[in-house]
């Protein structure tokens, strides 16, 4: 049994796989909105580039989520359950309504420079969450219906589930089924988070000659899926997931290999800034263009200086204040609010003994 006790150890590689998650995230939306805006022009790089991250960016941030979700956790019981749905809700739920209301305000105020418009806000927090927030509406979902499993049989059986699954979704999206977005999330990104929970069972193996063979195949299988149908994942979902799949695999096998001190030291401390960029990039991002293009500014190369700058700088900037105000703290991570109001608490005790 792999959670049955609450173990201290550290994964280092879920960081750095976190990581270059975050980062291709931040470029492949930037990129994007350069493109949408009409400051870069869309070109083969651009094409291939943004239809070879997309199958896989978001995806490795679940495979991550569901990894420690099994390690960390024991939600065997409807008691267990329902006190981890709780906890998710508010560490989930916070930020995501918060960073939500904030674009949806944006975009209704510079409504004429926004590269797309508002729809109806009731809709947007509660059925179809927007980008880049969907992820965390996606994964409270599948905390809410993911138990973790017991033994490695049980994470097989899942996984075979949530497999089982993703075809289904792959073949309604095929004929342009319409699904609710609870239901299309669940159904297609399970998976990923399956594909976690198992590698809880069998990350040790991940250093066998083996996997490292299989993560150079699996490298120079989507590379090449990638440069021959590079337009062809936007439309065809089979390919996506295949691609999605290899690339994911190779990252992960390679995440767990090539780990140094140095490696490990730098995405561990750049862990605790993987929320607010996720939350903020694109506010920032935005409203640097906006500012730019009011000014008459359409050069590339400020806009990407600038745009990528904030899109990182910001977010960090923020989070350090945040961390000495717990009020600001816990719209970006209540988590980290709740356990800087514990030790604040607690040094006003000791202090006062």
């Amino acid at each position: 049994m792999v959670n049955s006790s609450k173990q201290k150890q550290y994964y280092y590689w879920v960081d750095n796989t976190k990581c270059i998650a975050c980062i291709l995230v931040v470029l492949g939306h930037f990129w994007m909105s350069m493109v949408v805006s009409g400051i870069s022009k869309e070109n083969v790089i651009y094409d291939f580039t943004i239809q070879s991250i997309y199958t896989f960016h978001v995806p490795l941030f679940f495979v991550c989520s569901g990894f420690l979700y099994q390690k960390t956790n024991r939600v065997h019981t409807i008691k267990s359950w329902s006190k981890n749905v709780l906890y998710k809700l508010l560490n989930l739920g916070v930020p995501y309504f918060t960073f939500t209301l904030i674009t949806f305000l944006m975009k209704a105020v510079f409504s004429n420079s926004v590269n797309n418009q508002n729809g109806n806000i009731i809709r947007t927090l509660f059925i179809s969450p927007i980008a880049p927030y969907w992820f965390l509406y996606a994964l409270f979902f599948l905390f809410l219906v993911t138990p973790c499993t017991k033994t490695k049989k049980q994470a097989e059986v899942l996984l075979a589930v949530a497999f089982a699954l993703k075809i289904a979704n792959i073949v309604l999206n095929v004929n342009n089924v319409s699904m609710p977005s609870i239901i299309k999330y669940i159904l297609g990104m399970l998976i990923w988070f399956a594909i976690g929970i198992f590698l809880a069972f069998d990350e040790i193996k991940l250093t066998s000659k083996i996997y490292k063979v299989i993560m150079v195949i699996s490298a120079v299988c989507a590379f090449a899926i990638c440069i021959f149908c590079y337009r062809t994942p936007k439309t065809n979902e089979p390919i996506k997931f295949i691609v999605g799949l290899l690339f994911v695999t190779a990252i992960i096998i390679a995440s767990y290999n090539f780990q140094n001190d140095k490696l490990n030291n730098f995405c561990n401390k750049f862990s605790k800034y993987f929320m607010p960029i996720y939350v903020m990039h694109t506010i920032f991002a935005a409203g640097i263009r906006i500012v730019l293009l009011k000014l008459g500014i359409t050069n590339i190369f400020i806009h990407t200086v600038l745009g990528l700058t904030l899109s990182f700088a910001v977010p960090i900037i923020i989070y350090k204040i945040a961390i000495k105000l717990p009020f600001i703290m816990f719209f970006i991570s209540p988590k980290e609010a709740i356990k800087s109001k514990k030790t604040n608490h607690t040094a006003e005790n000791s202090y006062g003994k």
